[in-house]
C-alpha cells in the first residue's frame, strides 16, 4: 500500500501562500543582485523575515523532532556552529551572514520535520514549481537579455562580471541541477509532470549552452540522460561506485597534486574536447596549488570563512574552484570530515532505497559533487540539495518499510498430554 496514495489521487490545487513561503526561504540565497542601498534594506528585511519564520516554525514545533533524523540534524547543525565560531575566532571583521545562511537551512530543515512526513508529495510538488518558475524566468530573461542582467563592478575576482537571475553562469547549472532534481523526483513518485520536466530539461541545458558553462553543461546532460534513459539503464549503482572510485584518484591525484594532464592523454582528451578547457584546466591547478599550500599551514580548522579579497590575495582568484579545498580552507580537517559524512549517509540512503528513485537522487548528487570539482558554489544552495535530497530518500524508505508484510508468528507446538 503506498503511504502517501491520498496525496497522490486528489488533485491538489496550487497553493500560492505554500510557493510564497518557499520563495522567502530559498529566494533570497540564490537570486543575485547589485550591491544598493536599496539591497541592503531589503536584505536586512528578508533576513528579519527568515528569523520571524524560524521563530513561528520553532513553536509549531515544540521541540518536537523525529528521532531517526536525529544524528543528520546534529551533524548539520555541528558543521554550521563550528564555521561560524571559527570564523568568528579568526576574521577579524565581524560579519552575521553565515549565521543567517544557518538559520535558513534550520528552517529548511524544520519544514521538513513538520510538514513533509504529513503531506510530503505536496510540499514535493509546490518546491518544484518554485524552482519551475525561477528556471523559465531566468530563461525568459536570457533571451531579452543575453549580457547579463548587470554588471558586478564591485567584484574584484578574475571572473566576468556580467550577473544574470542566479549570478554567474556556474550558479545557474547549479539551480538548473535542483529544479531537476525536485521535479524529477516528483515525476517519477507521482508519474505526473512529465511535460513540465522534459520543458525544464530543455530550458535548463539550452541556457547553460549559452551561457558557455561548459561543466554545468556536461553535468545536465548527465542528469537528463539518466532521466531519460531511467527504465534501460541495469545496475546504475555500479556506474556510482565507478565514478566514486574515479572521483577519489582523480582528487588525490591530480587537484591535490595540481598536476597537469599533459601526461594523462585519455582525461587530457575528455577535459580539452569535451569540457573545452586546457590541460590545466583554465589554469584551476595554480588556483589548487596555491589552496594546498594553506591547508598545509592549518589542516585542522582551516582560517574560517573568508572574503573574496583574501582570497585573491592569498590563492590569487576569487576562490579555489573545488568544493573539498575550499571546505579545508575555511573549516580545516573538521568541517570536510562532517561533510563527507553527509555525503556518505545520503548515498547509503540512495542505496538502500533501491528503486529508481534513490539511482536518480545518486546520480544528481554525484553530478552536482562532479561540477564541484571545477567550481565553488553558494554553500547555502549545496546545502538545499543535501536537505531535498535527505528528506525524499527517508521519506522513501519509510514507504517501502511500511509496504512490506510482517511474517505472520510461528506456530507454537502444542504438547500432548
Amino acid at each position: 500500500m503506498n503511504l502517501y496514495a491520498e496525496t497522490e489521487n486528489r488533485k491538489n490545487p496550487v497553493s500560492l501562500r505554500l510557493i510564497g513561503l518557499y520563495a522567502f526561504l530559498i529566494c533570497p540565497f540564490i537570486i543575485a543582485y547589485p550591491n544598493t542601498d536599496l539591497s541592503y534594506w531589503v536584505t536586512r528585511f528578508l533576513q528579519a523575515v527568515c528569523v520571524v519564520i524560524w521563530c513561528i516554525l520553532q513553536h509549531t514545533n515544540g521541540l518536537r523532532f523525529i528521532r531517526e533524523n536525529r544524528y543528520f540534524r546534529l551533524t548539520i547543525h555541528v558543521w554550521w556552529i563550528f564555521l561560524i565560531v571559527n570564523t568568528f575566532y579568526q576574521v577579524p571583521t565581524f560579519q552575521l551572514t553565515q549565521i543567517y545562511y544557518w538559520i535558513a537551512i534550520w528552517n529548511f530543515m524544520l519544514m521538513a520535520e513538520i510538514y513533509w512526513r504529513r503531506d510530503f508529495i505536496r510540499h514535493l510538488y509546490h518546491i518544484g514549481i518554485l524552482f519551475s518558475i525561477l528556471i523559465y524566468l531566468n530563461t525568459f530573461l536570457y533571451i531579452l537579455f543575453p549580457h547579463g542582467l548587470w554588471f558586478d563592478t564591485e567584484w574584484i575576482g578574475y571572473g566576468e562580471k556580467n550577473r544574470y537571475l542566479f549570478g554567474n553562469y556556474n550558479q545557474t547549472g547549479l539551480i538548473g541541477l535542483v529544479s531537476l532534481l525536485t521535479w524529477g523526483t516528483y515525476t517519477i513518485f507521482s508519474g505526473r509532470g512529465y511535460t513540465n520536466m522534459y520543458l525544464l530539461i530543455i530550458n535548463v541545458l539550452a541556457v547553460v549552452l549559452a551561457m558557455g558553462s561548459k561543466t554545468s553543461s556536461v553535468g545536465i546532460f548527465l542528469v537528463s540522460g539518466f532521466f531519460l534513459m531511467r527504465r534501460v539503464i541495469r545496475h546504475p549503482f555500479r556506474w556510482i561506485f565507478s565514478f566514486a572510485l574515479f572521483y577519489i584518484l582523480f582528487f588525490v591525484l591530480i587537484v591535490w597534486q595540481g598536476k597537469d594532464l599533459q601526461d594523462w592523454p585519455l582525461l587530457s582528451d575528455f577535459v580539452v574536447n569535451v569540457l573545452h578547457k586546457d590541460t590545466s584546466f583554465s589554469s584551476r591547478i595554480y588556483l589548487w596549488m596555491n589552496s594546498v599550500k594553506l591547508i598545509l599551514e592549518s589542516p585542522i580548522i582551516g582560517y574560517g570563512a573568508r572574503s573574496t579579497d583574501w582570497m585573491i590575495e592569498n590563492v590569487h582568484g576569487s576562490g579555489p574552484h573545488n568544493l573539498w579545498l575550499m571546505m579545508l580552507l575555511e573549516g580545516g580537517l573538521v568541517s570536510c570530515i562532517l561533510m563527507i559524512g553527509i555525503f556518505l549517509k545520503l548515498f547509503t540512503l540512495s542505496k538502500q532505497c533501491n528503486n529508481i528513485i534513490g539511482a536518480y537522487l545518486a546520480v544528481c548528487l554525484s553530478v552536482l559533487l562532479l561540477m564541484s570539482l571545477f567550481e565553488t558554489y553558494y554553500i547555502i544552495c549545496l546545502f538545499f540539495i543535501i536537505v531535498i535530497a535527505y528528506y525524499i530518500l527517508k521519506m522513501q524508505i519509510t514507504q517501502k518499510e511500511a509496504s512490506e508484510p510482517i511474517d505472520p508468528p510461528e506456530p507454537t507446538e502444542v504438547k500432548e498430554s
